[in-house]
């Protein structure tokens, strides 16, 4: 069976935001870096399984979550010109999800009236 392109637009888009913002951590110097780490990575790592799986909840909630990220690669952008290629890698994706997950989960909701 062929994988829709939405869905792996979805998952590149969702990795590619981790390393993201790993990359970003490791350049920050900070005493608490890793728990900052922690914070901005841990909620990526959650709906993982949802996608990979179709869940079509986790596709409509995880554009929520990438305004999060959305809005920290803005005001990266703004505040950091050392960050500047992590804060629009991070827009750029976090984008690129938001319209892949809500056009995939609709795509899941016309499938699964279509059955």
């Amino acid at each position: 069976m062929k994988t829709h392109p939405l869905k792996i637009i979805s998952l590149i888009s969702i990795c590619i935001l981790i390393l993201c913002q790993l990359g970003f951590i490791i350049q920050l110097d900070h005493p608490y870096r890793w728990l900052i780490a922690g914070v901005l990575i841990i909620p990526l790592l959650i709906p993982i399984k949802g996608l990979l799986f179709d869940k079509r909840y986790t596709y409509k909630w995880v554009g929520f979550l990438t305004l999060f990220y959305f809005s920290i690669g803005v005001s990266e952008g703004f505040v950091s010109s050392d960050n500047r290629i992590y804060s629009i890698l991070s827009v750029l994706f976090s984008g690129l999800l938001f319209i892949s997950s809500v056009y995939y989960s609709r795509f899941l909701r016309a499938k699964a009236n279509k059955d």
